[in-house]
């Protein structure tokens, strides 16, 4: 597609401004199962999703063809700013002063011969089966590849390029004794293909399968808790959005007003980081083309900021924090963050449990979607983990819900892990030691 072409004859035909965003998106996916391939599909495909102002209206076009007719194009565009009935303010961004150059290793995935990620998954399938003679059953044994490049091109001479490129293995082990069967996962992300250590990989999920035999319920009471990093990561995610300023618009969030207040312990500081180190996906630029840069969201138990995009930026009269996402090509950028980040402390799980008496480590939550409430804070979530008694742990744990509201679990902070844990959907945790939350269990 021509962009340069497209938008000059968008101008001509009198549109007062015109983007086109693209993604590029290459990509790979085998699956092994009992030692033979099961599934090995390949994609590539561009899509566009094209606006522009007309008559004061910002209609969209999407489209999967590079060679779509430039004149079928605007036709559409024009057709639909037609029916749209909004009178609200739109933008087309014309750039910021100055963006970050991206300095991160990538592997060229695509370059690397399949048989060799083919290996490397029924290598690690057989690792699994071997580690531990209760494993029944590998149920999953999955590798992904992702390389996608992104283009922001407009006319008020925005023309900007990004490719992120990642792959990640998903590994499911089944454990069994006398009747009691559990089942575990891992995913491990990365940027660069030597960076897999699927003997690891084994290690974890096997592991974590095999611990969670004879695992039962405990006592219903209020107990210290451990949500170890993956978790808190996924709690984290589950209230983001509480950090939108689209909540704030909607008066969804209890944070409404609260800037510069502590809202949190102040051993909690939460950051949004485009470039951190451990990220998988880093951003230069958002999906509106404001640039990205590193913030403070909580700054030792401080609320700082909302996070924007330019709409609640202008509703707030304040400037975008670069964080206009798209959830899809056709979706258009709401906000969240690039890399929202918890920082880490100096303390290592290993010493969490050690300094706990009775307490909980909670090692997988589920039900998070239904079980928590940005608006309120409030959660009631489904929880597996381990019973600490005396510094150790001493059983499985299962079938116990966790309820509490957030901020006010993240104003009973007790210790801050250093094992910080970046998952590749842009949230990152350490674990968290907590004072005192509501279980109930038997």
């Amino acid at each position: 597609m021509n962009y340069q072409e497209l938008i000059k004859r968008a101008l001509d035909e009198g549109f007062t401004d015109i983007e086109i965003y693209s993604q590029h998106q290459k990509g790979l996916s085998i699956s092994v199962f009992d030692g033979a391939i099961d599934k090995n599909t390949m994609n590539n495909t561009i899509s566009y999703s094209i606006r522009g102002i007309y008559n004061d209206k910002m209609a969209y076009v999407t489209s999967e063809d590079p060679n779509e007719d430039i004149d079928f194009i605007i036709q559409k565009l024009k057709e639909n700013a037609k029916v749209l009935t909004t009178d609200e303010e739109f933008e087309i961004f014309a750039g910021s002063r100055d963006y970050k150059v991206i300095e991160k290793e990538y592997s060229d995935f695509y370059l690397i011969n399949p048989k060799v990620k083919v290996d490397m998954l029924k290598k690690l399938e057989s690792l699994v089966k071997q580690k531990d003679p209760r494993i029944v059953f590998v149920p999953y044994c999955r590798y992904s590849e992702v390389d996608v490049t992104t283009e922001i091109v407009n006319s008020k001479g925005l023309n900007l390029s990004n490719t992120n490129r990642f792959a990640f293995i998903m590994v499911g082990a089944v454990s069994r004794e006398g009747t009691d069967q559990k089942s575990a996962y891992e995913i491990k992300a990365v940027n660069k293909f030597e960076d897999f250590n699927i003997e690891e990989l084994a290690e974890k999920v096997v592991k974590r399968s095999v611990s969670l035999l004879g695992a039962e319920p405990v006592e219903s009471k209020f107990y210290p808790v451990i949500f170890e990093n993956e978790a808190m990561t996924e709690i984290l995610g589950a209230f983001q959005s509480m950090f939108s300023g689209e909540s704030a618009i909607r008066k969804t969030t209890l944070l409404l007003g609260k800037e510069n207040e502590k809202i949190m312990s102040e051993k909690i500081t939460i950051v949004d980081d485009p470039f951190h180190k451990d990220a998988i996906i880093v951003s230069p630029f958002d999906d509106e083309g404001v640039a990205c840069y590193e913030k403070d969201v909580v700054s030792n138990g401080v609320f700082k900021t909302f996070l924007h995009n330019l709409k609640t930026a202008r509703y707030f009269k304040t400037t975008s924090t670069g964080n206009g996402f798209k959830a899809g090509i056709s979706s258009y950028a709401g906000v969240r963050g690039a890399n929202l980040i918890i920082k880490p402390g100096t303390t290592s799980l290993e010493e969490m449990i050690q300094d706990t008496k009775e307490g909980l480590l909670i090692t997988d939550v589920a039900g998070l979607h239904s079980g928590s409430d940005p608006a309120s804070g409030n959660f009631s979530i489904q929880s597996t983990g381990y019973l600490i008694n005396n510094g150790k742990i001493v059983r499985p744990v299962n079938l116990i819900v966790v309820s509490g509201n957030f901020l006010k679990m993240m104003n009973d902070v007790e210790v801050v892990g250093s094992d910080l844990d970046v998952s590749y959907r842009g949230v990152g945790a350490p674990s968290i030691k907590f004072t005192s939350l509501s279980v109930s269990g038997k």
